[in-house]
C-alpha cells in the first residue's frame, strides 16, 4: 500500500466512525466547570452612560461640518468667493480672461484707486 492509499483509508475510517453518532459526550460535571470558568473570564457588565445633553441646531451643524477645521475651511472658501465676486467680475468674462492671457492689458500699482481697486480705463 502506498502512503496516499493508507491515508485515504484512515480518513475513511474516521469519517465512518463520526457518521455512526457514537461520539463521546462531555459529562454534565465537566460542562458545569467549563461554563463557570468561562463566566469568570467575562468582563464585568458595563454601566449605561448618562444621556447626553440636547444640543442646539448650530452645534449640530458645527459638528456635522467637522468642527473648527471644517468651519474654518468653509469660511475661507466663502470669503474667497465673495472677494472674487466683488473684485474680479470684469476679468472673469471670456473677453477679460483672453485679454489677461494674451497680455493686451497691463496693470500697474499706480492704477489702484483710493478704495484699493483697479481702475480699468482705455488709453
Amino acid at each position: 500500500m502506498t502512503d496516499k492509499q493508507s491515508m485515504d483509508d484512515l480518513l475513511d475510517n474516521m469519517f465512518a466512525e463520526a457518521r455512526t453518532g457514537d461520539a463521546a459526550q462531555p459529562s454534565d460535571d465537566f460542562m458545569a466547570r467549563m461554563l463557570a470558568e468561562a463566566e469568570a473570564h467575562q468582563p464585568p457588565a458595563a454601566t449605561l452612560a448618562p444621556e447626553p445633553a440636547r444640543r442646539g441646531l448650530w452645534q449640530l451643524i458645527y459638528d456635522t461640518v467637522g468642527g473648527w477645521q471644517g468651519a474654518s475651511g468653509l469660511v475661507a472658501a466663502t470669503m474667497a468667493s465673495v472677494w472674487i465676486g466683488f473684485s474680479g467680475a470684469e476679468t472673469l468674462t471670456v473677453e477679460g480672461l483672453q485679454a489677461v492671457i494674451s497680455g493686451d492689458t497691463e496693470y500697474y500699482l499706480s492704477d489702484l484707486g483710493g478704495d484699493f481697486s483697479f481702475d480699468f480705463e482705455e488709453g
